[in-house]
C-alpha cells in the first residue's frame, strides 16, 4: 500500500474510532455518571500505565527493527515473554489474588492480553500491513466495547468490574481478528541480536510517557476523589483526540522513518516529516474547531455538572493541540538514532509537571495544570532537537500561523454571536476548518505527487 494513502486511511479509521470512543464515555458519564467515570477511568489508566512502565519498549523494537524484511525477533520475543512479561504478570495477579481483588486480578490479566495484542499490531504495522492492523487495533475491539456497554447500560447491570471486564474484551478481538492474517506475514530470516541497552532506551520513553498520560488521573483520583478524576480523563479526551491522529500517523511512518535514516535519505526524510505536519493539522485544526471554538458545547454533551470548567477545558485543549500540530518529534527523533535526547526532554518536562503539582497541589485541579505545562514543556523541547537536527527551523512560521488562523477565527466568531451551545454552529465551522486545512494540504509535493499518480492509472 502507497505510504502517503496508508497514513490519510489510518487517520480517516481513526476518526471513525474517535467517533466510537468518545461515544463510550459520554455513554458511561451520562449512564452512570462522572464519579463512576471517574472509578473507571482510575483502573484503566492502571492497566495501560503498567504496560507502558513495563513491556511497551518492545513494541518499538519491532518498529525500529522489523521494518527490514529479512530481519526477525522470534528468539527475541520467546525470551522475552517468557523470562520477563509472564512471570511479572502472574506476580502482580497472585499478589492480588492474596488480597482478595478482583479488580486487580482481573486488571493483570487484561494487561497480559494487552501485550499481546499490541505486539502484533506493531509487527503488522512494521510489516506493511497497516489495514489489518489500523482494523484490528482502532476499530473493531473497540465497537465491541461499545456494544457491550450499550447492552450492560440498557440491562441496567452496570458495574465497576463488568465495565473493566468490556474494557479486556476489546483487546481479545484484537487478537481474534489477527490471528487469520498472522499466517500471510513476512517471515524474516536473519535473527536480530538486541542490545538490552536499546530496549532500554525505548523503554524508558514509554515510562515518561505513561507518567505524563497516566499519573494525572491516577494522582488527582488519589486525592482530589472520582469527580475531578472523571474530569482529568475527560480532559484527557483531548489527547485520545490527538493520539487518534499521531498515534496512526507514527505508526504507519515510523518504519519509513527507520528507512530513510538508514539509507541516508535526509531531503527525503524532511519532505516527509513536512507533509505528516500538513496532513495531521487538517485533522487536528478540525478537532481544534470543535474543542477550542464551542467548549461548552462539548462538556455539555458529556454532563452540564463540567460547565464550570469550560475556561480551563479550553486552555488545556490549546495548549495540547498547538502542540500537537508540530509534527510527530518522538517518532522522528527515536527512529534517528536520537533517543536518548527523547528521553532526555521528556525527563525534563516531568520535572516541570512535578513542580507545578507541587506548587498547586492545594488546587482543586492541579494534575490538569500540570499536564498542561508538561505538554508545552515537552513541545518546546522537542521541536528544538528535531529543527536541530535537521539544521534549520523545519516548519516554517508562516505555515504554522496559515493553519491555526481559522480555528482562531471560528473562537471569536463564536463568541461574539453567542453561539457557544450552538450544534449547527459548531458543524459548519468544524467543516469550513476541515476545507481550509485540506486546501493548504494539498500544496505539499509528495501530496501532489501522490494524487498525480493515482488520476495517471
Amino acid at each position: 500500500m502507497d505510504i502517503v494513502i496508508a497514513m490519510i486511511l489510518s487517520i480517516g479509521i481513526k476518526g471513525i474510532s474517535a467517533i466510537v470512543e468518545i461515544a463510550i464515555q459520554m455513554l458511561i458519564t451520562n449512564g452512570v455518571g462522572v464519579s463512576e467515570y471517574g472509578d473507571y477511568t482510575f483502573f484503566v489508566s492502571l492497566i495501560e500505565g503498567a504496560y507502558f512502565v513495563l513491556f511497551s519498549g518492545s513494541v518499538k523494537l519491532n518498529t525500529f527493527y522489523l521494518s527490514t524484511p529479512s530481519a526477525s525477533l522470534s528468539n527475541f520475543k520467546r525470551k522475552y515473554t517468557v523470562y520477563f512479561v509472564t512471570p511479572i504478570v502472574a506476580v502482580l495477579i497472585a499478589v492480588f489474588a492474596v488480597m482478595k481483588n478482583p479488580y486487580g486480578i482481573l486488571a493483570g490479566v487484561i494487561l497480559y492480553i494487552y501485550y499481546f495484542a499490541f505486539d502484533s499490531s506493531s509487527v503488522f504495522f512494521s510489516r506493511g500491513k497497516q489495514l489489518p492492523a489500523l482494523l484490528g487495533e482502532y476499530l473493531f475491539g473497540r465497537i465491541v466495547l461499545l456494544i457491550g456497554m450499550l447492552l450492560v447500560i440498557r440491562l441496567n447491570a452496570t458495574t465497576g468490574l463488568l465495565l473493566l471486564a468490556l474494557y479486556g474484551l476489546q483487546f481479545v478481538t484484537m487478537l481474534l481478528w489477527f490471528a487469520p492474517y498472522k499466517r500471510k506475514l513476512t517471515r524474516g530470516t536473519a535473527e536480530v541480536d538486541v542490545p538490552i541497552k536499546k530496549l532500554a532506551e525505548f523503554q524508558m520513553s514509554d515510562v515518561a510517557n505513561s507518567l505524563i498520560s497516566y499519573a494525572p488521573t491516577i494522582l488527582q483520583y488519589i486525592i482530589g476523589g472520582a469527580f475531578s478524576a472523571g474530569f482529568t480523563g475527560i480532559i484527557s479526551i483531548v489527547k485520545r483526540f490527538i493520539n487518534f491522529i499521531s498515534g496512526p500517523t507514527a505508526k504507519v511512518f515510523l518504519p519509513e522513518f527507520s528507512r530513510l535514516y538508514k539509507s541516508g535519505q535526509r531531503d527525503k526524510l524532511e519532505q516527509s516529516y513536512l507533509m505528516i505536519v500538513r496532513i495531521q493539522m487538517a485533522f487536528i485544526g478540525t478537532i481544534g474547531a470543535a474543542l477550542i471554538g464551542f467548549p461548552h458545547l462539548i462538556l455539555k454533551m458529556f454532563s452540564p455538572e463540567l460547565l464550570q470548567y469550560s475556561t480551563v477545558f479550553t486552555v488545556v485543549a490549546g495548549c495540547l493541540l498547538l502542540v500537537a500540530g508540530i509534527g510527530p518529534v518522538t517518532g522522528m527523533l527515536q527512529m534517528t538514532g536520537s533517543e536518548k535526547i527523547c528521553n532526555r526532554n521528556q525527563w525534563a518536562s516531568i520535572g516541570a509537571m512535578v513542580l507545578v503539582w507541587l506548587v498547586l497541589i492545594k488546587e482543586p485541579l492541579f494534575a490538569v495544570y500540570g499536564l498542561c505545562v508538561q505538554a508545552v514543556v515537552e513541545g518546546g523541547l522537542k521541536y528544538y532537537s528535531v529543527c536541530k537536527w535537521f539544521g534549520k527551523n523545519i516548519v516554517p512560521m508562516k505555515n504554522y500561523v496559515l493553519l491555526w488562523l481559522p480555528v482562531l477565527l471560528v473562537r471569536i466568531i463564536a463568541e461574539w454571536c453567542g453561539w457557544q451551545y450552538s450544534l449547527v454552529a459548531m458543524l459548519i465551522s468544524v467543516i469550513f476548518v476541515f476545507l481550509w486545512n485540506v486546501a493548504f494540504s494539498m500544496q505539499d509535493p509528495m501530496i501532489q505527487e501522490m494524487l498525480h499518480k493515482k488520476l495517471k492509472k
